[in-house]
């Protein structure tokens, strides 16, 4: 028995190697463009934790300079150029007492 062959048209053999064509283009598209999601999120999570520890170093520093600037060290520094901190007379205010 023989079978009969029907003879593709140009049209179904060009729709076919354009589907696969297509298929291809798709799934490369796919792997291509998970993998570079994949570098931006490594390359997000590096800046992320470099700006975590520049932020540590500047807390640290804005502690350091509070520490620095407190009235006890500005007191010792100025002791120890010889220099003397007095206090000023108290001053008081009276609160609603009409002058004459």
């Amino acid at each position: 028995m023989k079978k009969n062959k029907k003879k593709e048209t140009r049209f179904v053999r060009f729709s076919r190697r354009l589907f696969m064509f297509s298929f291809a283009v798709f799934v490369l598209g796919i792997v291509a463009l998970n993998s570079y999601e994949s570098t931006l999120n490594i390359h997000c999570a590096k800046l992320e934790k470099q700006i975590a520890s520049i932020e540590s170093d500047i807390d640290g520093l804005d502690m350091k300079k509070l520490e620095l600037a407190s009235f006890s060290r500005i007191e010792s520094i100025a002791e120890e150029k010889g220099y003397k901190y007095k206090q000023s007379t108290a001053t008081a205010a009276v609160v609603g007492v009409p002058r004459e």
